[in-house]
């Protein structure tokens, strides 16, 4: 009776894939053209979900992985996996939060816009692997769930995913090396909790790389005064980059001279108020 319980189960496991198999062939053979991101990614998730299927047979991924090729097909924004949301292993969990971080930074940045996205496309790709691969089996860490079928985290997997994911995202990163822009409040300096996360991107990023920047404000006050505030504004923004030990070569002030959103004397425009940070 065990071994028939075990036989059905199987069974039913391998009718559902079959029908998951048949519901993603449209998809796994269709000419997706085009050098964006969402191209790109949509391209990426088409081939490892080509791999997912014939080659491991696993029918779970091969729908996860389609559902969020088509999305990116159909112009969505699809973000990485959050590990934190696929039962990864605990000691897995710490290294694949930091580096989902450093991958939106970068796409955020200019990444999904840059003339390498497909670079950031294939590290979302290798991301998402590494992911899955990090995670608990799906159907128990020993296979137990269907009577052995299955098996553990392996880890000679799990790194060619990391080490497939860290070689694209130094190339995605390369493109998102600014110029980084930091905005700030009314007549102030100092940053807010987001301008302190542009900055920790910008010190990951640039490396031993030096930057520039150049402070800018809105044409709300004097021009005196304004000069003034955009100094502020680049020194706040070179004295946290210097604290987090990256290299600044020059820290200036445009004032109202150079404004992002074209405006008329005295007008408060939050755009205007804002560093700009340049690789030298």
């Amino acid at each position: 009776m065990k071994i028939l319980s075990r036989m059905i189960a199987v069974g039913a496991m391998l009718s559902v894939a079959a029908c998951g198999t048949w519901h993603a062939e449209s998809y796994l053979s269709e000419e997706i053209s085009g050098n964006d991101f969402n191209a790109c990614l949509a391209r990426e998730y088409q081939d490892r979900a080509t791999s997912e299927a014939y080659v491991d047979c696993d029918w779970i991924d091969t729908a996860r992985i389609v559902e969020r090729g088509r999305a990116a097909a159909s112009g969505q924004t699809v973000l990485p996996y959050d590990p934190a949301n696929h039962a990864v292993l605990p000691e897995a969990l710490g290294e694949l939060q930091d580096a989902r971080g450093r991958l939106l930074a970068a796409l955020d940045n200019g990444g999904r816009d840059s003339d390498r996205a497909c670079a950031c496309a294939k590290a979302q790709r290798y991301y998402d692997g590494w992911v899955e691969q990090a995670r608990d089996n799906d159907m128990g860490v020993d296979g137990s769930y269907f009577g052995g079928v299955g098996g553990p985290v392996q880890p000679e997997r799990v790194e060619a995913e990391k080490a497939a994911f860290y070689e694209a995202l130094t190339a995605c990163e390369a493109v998102a090396a600014g110029p980084w822009t930091i905005y700030f409040g009314f007549n102030k300096s100092n940053l807010t909790a987001a301008a302190q996360a542009v900055v920790d991107e910008i010190a990951s990023t640039v490396g031993s790389r030096s930057v520039n920047v150049i402070g800018h404000t809105d044409t709300s006050g004097s021009s005196a005064y304004n000069q003034s505030l955009g100094q502020r504004r680049a020194d706040a923004v070179g004295n946290a980059l210097q604290g987090r030990g990256a290299s600044v070569s020059s820290a200036s002030t445009r004032g109202e001279s150079e404004l992002a959103v074209q405006t008329g004397d005295g007008v408060r425009e939050p755009l205007n108020r804002r560093a700009v940070v340049s690789v030298d």
